[in-house]
């Protein structure tokens, strides 16, 4: 075990014991340490949540391990590894973990184990000011919201703004010449997903400050070359065709007639169906062409052809090179008015960021980048690299370039001390093999330069050490894996990735129960009949485990399509058998959930008659109502909204659009489940969508329409929660696996392309005779780029390369998540040339090596099938039905007294509240522009009555706009609320408000108060100010504010 060295990497393969190193490195450094709060010293990144929490659950476990008494005579594993490697005792160690973990407890904030998106977050809010960022923006997780919201507002320029609406007609009319949809939404949102990904950014800034006039006179150009290079092509041939002509020659005087067809699609303009590699074309002047009865039949036009086989030949080289060229242009042309609607999306998005002052979670690594990109020292890590010591990132394989980049300079910072024999070290943990996530940034060639010997940090390289054994799968899954993966890796065109998975496939077996892995084969070559296919097989092996002892819960199906498990899932459902899915348990699909969503909306679109239409019918079915349909419909379908509700009263279903509008979203959906009598029946997708209207009200300026509007792009998506331990078949896509293991595994449709990317495309660049305005500009992905010179094939083979490595990986991952059984279910693969090119061709080639392959045969075991290893004990959760609770007052019998909000009554009580009010609100204002928000805010949480909110909106606006002080409320200082300041002999101070001037280390203090000026009031701001002397600061200014009926600026 290394744990001295500096710059230290785990190449750590599936099932390795990944997080117990992890920890194990993180306590073993926290014990090496006689500080018990040394964890500020450290931090740790990953990528999800999820494994946050579990690295910090592992941390804390194991130190409450460590601290228990049993520790002393049965230390964990964990305990002895780190007691052997710092060579201290046991009962030491138990007293050293059992003081961190109370400091750490105590201190848990500082427990510095986040995502990298966390701690973007945090330097960006940070530095909000020195990076130009207003300090209140809010942070857009959703970045396909934002994009979709990006397009509406594109689209709802069509008919208004001319350059637009030409743009958007032209790309609709490629779409339908594409015979797509004319319905172009979808197609842009598709096409516009660029702007999602991190990889793309370069290049799409390349594109900022062109105009719809710069995209269109390229087109232009683009168009006149190709139509010249057309022209040139015509000219050359009318010499051959002359030829042809004088002497009769014909199809038929030519083998198969290629020569003919091949100047007849140069005539026609059918360049794309030319192949140049053609063996005529590549035996013209070695072999004759014509065939030998030809010869024998007419032996003077073949001596003809034979003369003039030079002329034919400088037709078909020099026709190549024009062809490429046209073919090129072609290229540049079909993506050319895609990307200008992608660059007008882009203007939308930054119109919404402006307008929302947002900023989208997948710019924070751009925001920093462009920052730090050209400074030698990096001032945003300046304080930072003072505090963090040492450096732990997970899942390194994932991490993108631009995040790599930018967290560089503060490990070097570090690391740079530690060669001046100060403390400070980085680790990284990951596995190129289990890098799946490249479409969201992540870049496995980086952690495998770095694994080959690439020197980032001057002062230090890295040391390597893989993990070996594979604590996670029984024998036969690690062996199967093993034999095929080392097999496989032949046929990578890579040499660096064939070394990757000869290497990274020579695990040890730790489990000594035998396994079992199935592979089988099915003929149907219908993806729907195949799914058919798979269904039955699935059923049949769950219902075989289930009788051997497996739970439902225990096995898990991985699809590479949600579509895939959407399609699976239902047939087990509706053969009987549980399952749990995000796809399935949509909240839209609860009738309940259709209810309320469609009664919010009549509140606000009365004249719906389709929205009425699915809540009657709702309705009928679940108040059992005997009235005949059709008759209830027309009823209560006739007259307007009061004729509607007043049709339900007779159902004992009373509903007042008055209490609806009184009331916030959230109280107005619990007002509704009572009125529809739905408490009773309350279940998981109720609750879950009473969450997900609670989450949508805490967005600034949330309302009904807006609810609707954020439905209508979430339903899709947002579903039920369900808790570990839920006896249910798993469905799951592969990405979301990643890092999980089941018992069982089940994967079907296992016969995924490797080298199949339909939509992608490739920046390329512009020759300078071609546009002065554009560098580059994108083109589809294809084999023809192959014969664009020497960048296109390099940009090729690059990009099969890495389609390869990806998809090899995505198969590494999903078969080794399983623990005891995996299966796998394929089709059985047609006739094929030597090199694979899918899944299902690897596992025929794999059998074929091993000798086991026959063609009569579909399915092949490794291992004998046995019932299930108790390994631990199961934790089985009882099923129950919380009943439904409003937050309603009035319906407990109760009246709430708010503080402040109802509690008036005498004069002395009301300045008290009124005070507290307005000290509560302007902690929450560092700017102008903050104060909207929160009354915004304050009025839908609908605590306080609206007088006082009008009084208090006008006593804030007092303050901030009094010519005294407005200045304060630029956004040209820090500002700092109720900030606590610890005086030299221990007191803590809270100033209500600190201006704080980075430049010069200025302060200007401000103070709230009510009633009359009083010394007491000035020997307190003076206080304030001696304290800040003390550490430092100049004092700028002392404010006192007097909030009566007027407002007072005393500066003292």
């Amino acid at each position: 075990m290394k744990t001295s060295a500096p710059f230290l990497i785990y190449d750590a393969a599936a099932g390795s014991g990944k997080t117990y190193t992890l920890v194990r490195e993180y306590l073993t450094l926290l014990l090496q340490r006689d500080k018990n709060d040394y964890f500020n010293s450290l931090l740790a990144l990953t990528f999800t949540n999820k494994a946050v929490n579990e690295m910090k659950e592992r941390i804390v476990e194991s130190l409450v391990d460590f601290s228990a008494d049993e520790a002393i005579a049965h230390p964990p594993q964990m305990m002895l590894d780190i007691a052997e490697i710092l060579k201290r005792d046991i009962p030491s160690i138990q007293k050293h973990s059992r003081a961190i973990l109370k400091t750490l407890l105590h201190n848990y904030a500082a427990f510095s184990v986040e995502t990298i998106d966390s701690f973007n977050h945090r330097l960006i809010r940070t530095f909000a000011r020195d990076l130009n960022l207003p300090s209140n923006f809010e942070v857009e997780l959703d970045s396909n919201a934002l994009l979709s919201e990006a397009v509406d507002s594109l689209i709802s320029k069509i008919g208004e703004d001319e350059e637009i609406t030409k743009i958007l007609i032209e790309y609709a009319m490629e779409k339908a010449d594409d015979d797509k949809s004319w319905d172009i939404t979808k197609d842009i949102l598709d096409t516009a997903n660029l702007l999602t990904k991190e990889t793309e950014t370069p290049h799409l800034e390349k594109l900022k400050g062109k105009s719809l006039k710069d995209f269109r006179d390229f087109k232009k150009d683009i168009q006149k070359k190709k139509a010249q290079l057309e022209s040139v092509i015509l000219k050359k041939i009318e010499h051959t065709k002359s030829i042809l002509e004088t002497h009769s020659l014909n199809e038929k005087s030519f083998s198969r007639g290629s020569f003919i067809t091949f100047i007849n699609r140069l005539t026609q303009g059918e360049y794309g169906v030319i192949d140049y590699n053609a063996a005529w074309i590549n035996n013209m002047g070695e072999k004759p062409m014509y065939t030998g009865t030809f010869l024998k039949s007419n032996p003077n036009e073949a001596a003809i052809i034979d003369e003039n086989v030079p002329v034919f030949i400088e037709l078909v080289q020099a026709s190549k090179e024009i062809v490429i060229q046209i073919q090129f242009l072609t290229m540049v042309l079909k993506n050319l008015t895609p990307l200008s609607v992608i660059h007008l999306v882009a203007q939308e998005i930054e119109h919404i960021k402006e307008s929302q002052n947002i900023i989208p979670i997948l710019q924070f690594n751009a925001l920093i980048h462009d920052e730090i990109k050209n400074q030698p020292a990096p001032f945003i890590y300046e304080r930072l690299g003072e505090r963090y010591k040492h450096f732990f990132i997970d899942e390194f394989q994932d991490t993108s370039q631009m995040q790599w980049q930018n967290l560089v300079p503060l490990i070097d910072n570090t690391l740079s001390q530690s060669a001046l024999k100060k403390d400070g070290s980085l680790l990284l943990v990951g596995d190129v093999k289990q890098s799946i996530y490249r479409w969201r940034g992540g870049d496995p060639e980086q952690f495998l330069s770095l694994i080959e010997g690439e020197t980032i940090f001057p002062t230090h390289t890295a040391e390597i050490e893989n993990l070996p054994k594979n604590f996670r799968s029984f024998a036969e899954i690690v062996n199967f894996n093993n034999k095929f993966f080392t097999y496989a890796a032949k046929y990578f065109g890579n040499p660096s990735h064939e070394s990757l998975y000869i290497t990274g496939n020579e695990q040890e077996k730790v489990a000594t129960h035998e396994g079992f892995v199935e592979l089988s084969f099915f003929d149907e070559k219908k993806k729907e009949d195949r799914g058919a296919q798979y269904a039955t097989k699935i059923i049949e092996t769950v219902e075989k485990l289930c009788l051997n002892g497996f739970n439902y819960s225990d096995i898990c199906v991985l699809t590479r399509r949600k579509s895939e498990g959407v399609l699976l899932s239902k047939a087990l459902m509706d053969h009987g058998i549980n399952v749990i899915s995000n796809e399935t348990l949509l909240l839209q699909n609860s009738p309940f959930v259709q209810c309320l969503v469609n009664t919010i909306k009549l509140t606000i679109q009365p004249d719906d008659s389709e929205t009425k239409v699915q809540l009657l019918d709702f309705l009928h079915d679940h108040l059992n109502i005997l009235e005949e349909k059709y008759t209830f419909f027309k009823r209560l379908l006739a007259g307007d909204m009061s004729n509607f509700t007043n049709g339900l009263s007779d159902f004992n279903i009373h509903i007042s659009e008055k209490k609806i509008n009184e009331r916030s979203l959230y109280e107005s959906i619990e007002y509704l489940v009572c009125a529809y009598n739905l408490e009773s029946v309350a279940d998981a997708y109720l609750y879950g969508f009473m969450d997900f209207v609670f989450e949508y009200e805490q967005k600034p300026l949330a309302d009904k329409q807006g609810f609707l509007d954020y439905w209508e792009q979430k339903r899709e998506k947002a579903s039920v929660a369900m808790g570990e331990g839920t006896n249910g078949v798993k469905f799951m896509t592969i990405h979301k696996s990643k890092g999980l293991e089941f018992p069982v595994v089940i994967f079907p449709f296992a016969e995924i392309k490797l080298y199949e990317d339909r939509h992608a495309s490739k920046w390329v660049s512009v020759p300078d005779d071609l546009s002065t305005v554009f560098d580059e500009t994108l083109v589809p992905y294809s084999s023809k780029l192959e014969q664009m010179g020497e960048e296109g094939e390099q940009m090729y083979q690059t990009h099969r390369n890495t389609l390869e490595l990806d998809n090899f990986n995505l198969l590494y991952v999903t078969l080794t998540r399983a623990v005891e059984q995996l299966y796998i279910l394929t089709e059985t693969p047609s006739n094929f040339k030597d090199h694979p090119t899918s899944y299902s061709q690897l596992f025929k080639l794999f059998l074929v090596e091993n000798d086991l392959w026959q063609e009569s045969k579909s399915e092949y075991s490794f291992g004998n099938f046995k019932e299930k290893q108790k390994l631990s004990k199961e934790n089985t959760l009882e099923a129950i039905h919380p009943k439904f609770i409003s937050s309603e007052p009035s319906t407990h019998g109760l009246h709430i007294i708010t503080s402040p909000a109802q509690l008036w009554g005498t004069v002395a009580q009301d300045a008290i509240n009124e005070g507290n009010l307005f000290h509560d609100t302007m902690e929450l204002i560092k700017y102008h522009g903050d104060e909207k928000l929160i009354f915004e805010k304050m009025r839908r949480s609908a605590t306080i009555p609206e007088e006082r909110i009008t009084a208090l909106e006008n006593a804030v606006n007092q303050v901030m706009t009094h010519k005294d002080i407005s200045h304060l409320f630029e956004t040209t200082t820090t500002v700092e609320n109720e900030r606590d300041i610890i005086t030299k002999e221990g007191f803590v101070l809270r100033p209500d408000r600190l201006n704080i001037s980075e430049e010069n280390k200025s302060i200007t203090i401000v103070d709230y108060k009510t009633g009359v000026p009083s010394y007491d009031h000035e020997d307190q701001i003076n206080g304030y100010a001696n304290a800040l002397i003390e550490i430092g600061y100049k004092i700028e200014e002392k404010i006192l504010i007097y909030t009566n009926e007027e407002i007072v600026v005393n500066k003292v």
